[in-house]
């Protein structure tokens, strides 16, 4: 139990509506203090604290020796560059969020060995997924929804999502963890974990975990922007949410659900009009999904919906309780009869009810998709129902295994230009291989 606090002071400092609040509280382990702070001589010692409560409206930096609390949606407005120095704290409030707007940018820039957090602001041990919001960059990269803003409305600045530049570069996320978000923000689900829309193939996502989102863990909308080395970990919706017209490439994704998570990757074009342009096109190579064990009323690893197309190859798909793949709709359904949904050089495993139930199949009358056997065909080099061996627990909720043995895992053909052509191996991680995930990620339970 926390001891009292000694002492408060809080100083108001000249940045737009930020207070600095140093607190002093007894303590006898660094679990009594808060988020940034250590026991040292029975104080809790560390970080000042600086109130976030005005948007962002000029260039301006965060730095490591402050964490940052979140009062509100924090807004990034443009021409700003909100810059975030490596091994930052940011705290999130119930109902915050930060979010930069099209024509202003994020650069959250971390290191392996100092990631930049974000985080809820309840102590450890009392936080929950949907403490906060979460965190977005919002681009001119083109979608597929008119009238498009991310829920986020104000009379003040302009909150619309998309354009026509494909290369838009709406910052940097790298080396970044973003905890227990996914909470409405004005009453509504405005933000996921990460959410990524209408950015260009010039902003840079790479090395990024989001764990315990109360919705979506990263939600990609439009644009072209590439991902590597993405981390969901513990999502109550989607694990990843490609949509409204997403047009680039994710290699190195690793989702494991939550019990109560739905899909790890669901792939949609649009819901209000299946045949919007630009289309949803993801081409997605060395991902790794693991579910929940077969348990949860529904869960899928690969779910294609509402005209949603693509490729996905060299996985790694296990422990779904509804099936490893899953094909909805009619306009869907054309894509995978033309050959416009590819799944290739994966491996699924421990699947449906039975354990094998790699295809959840509809009644053809339904409009669905149902000839799942060109899945299975000799030229896919698919594999179903080989353990891929993993080196420890793949479904440990503290301290997943990433990593599968190299036995049917390994030798596969090289991914295509544009991505790593070294992973010539099934799944995010090089069998035998520290894991890329080691040293920035986390998976707190609370």
């Amino acid at each position: 139990m926390k001891a009292s606090t000694l002492l408060l002071l809080a100083l108001v400092v000249g940045l737009s509506g930020c207070s600095l609040i140093t607190d002093f509280t007894e303590c006898e382990s660094d679990s009594d203090c808060d988020i940034g702070a250590q026991c040292s001589d029975g104080i809790c010692q560390g970080e000042s604290r600086v109130s976030i409560t005005e948007p962002i409206v000029e260039d301006t930096t965060w730095t490591s020796d402050n964490v940052y609390v979140l009062e509100n949606l924090t807004l990034v407005v443009p021409p700003a560059t909100l810059t975030i120095e490596p091994g930052t704290k940011i705290l999130g409030r119930f109902n915050t969020g930060l979010a930069s707007l099209a024509g202003a940018r994020l650069v959250a820039d971390g290191t392996r060995e100092e990631p930049i957090v974000f985080t809820s602001d309840k102590p450890v041990g009392q936080r929950l997924a949907g403490d906060w919001a979460g965190l977005a960059m919002v681009g001119r990269a083109p979608t597929n929804r008119e009238n498009f803003n991310l829920r986020i409305t104000t009379d003040e600045y302009d909150t619309a999502v998309g354009g026509d530049d494909e290369s838009w570069n709406c910052g940097t996320l790298r080396y970044v963890r973003v905890e227990f978000g996914g909470s409405e923000v004005e009453g509504q689900k405005a933000l996921k974990g990460v959410t990524l829309a209408g950015c260009g193939s010039d902003t840079t996502v790479d090395y990024v975990q989001t764990h315990l989102s109360d919705d979506d863990g990263f939600g990609v909308f439009g644009g072209s922007v590439n991902l590597r080395h993405i981390v969901s970990t513990r999502a109550r919706d989607d694990g990843v949410d490609f949509d409204t017209g997403w047009r680039g490439t994710a290699q190195f994704v690793a989702v494991q659900q939550d019990l109560v998570g739905i899909e790890a990757l669901e792939i949609e074009n649009l819901a209000e009009d299946a045949s919007a342009s630009p289309q949803t096109n993801a081409q997605v190579y060395n991902f790794t999904l693991i579910g929940g064990m077969r348990e949860g009323d529904r869960q899928i690893g690969i779910y294609n919906k509402f005209g949603g197309l693509g490729t996905f190859s060299h996985g790694v798909v296990v422990g779904h309780a509804t099936s490893s793949v899953h094909i909805e709709g009619p306009e869907s359904a054309v894509h995978a009869t033309d050959g416009n949904i590819i799944i290739k050089n994966s491996m699924f495993f421990d699947a449906g009810s039975d354990g094998e139930g790699y295809f959840e199949l509809v009644d053809e009358e339904e409009g669905g998709f149902t000839d799942y056997a060109i899945y299975q065909a000799d030229e896919t080099n698919n594999l179903f129902g080989v353990d891929p061996g993993f080196e420890s627990d793949p479904y440990d909720l503290a301290d997943p295994g990433w990593v599968p043995s190299v036995e049917n895992t390994a030798g596969v053909e090289p991914p295509p230009a544009g991505f790593d052509p070294t992973a010539v191996f099934r799944g995010a991680f090089a069998p035998g291989q520290v894991p890329w995930t080691e040293g920035w990620t986390a998976y707190p339970l609370k």
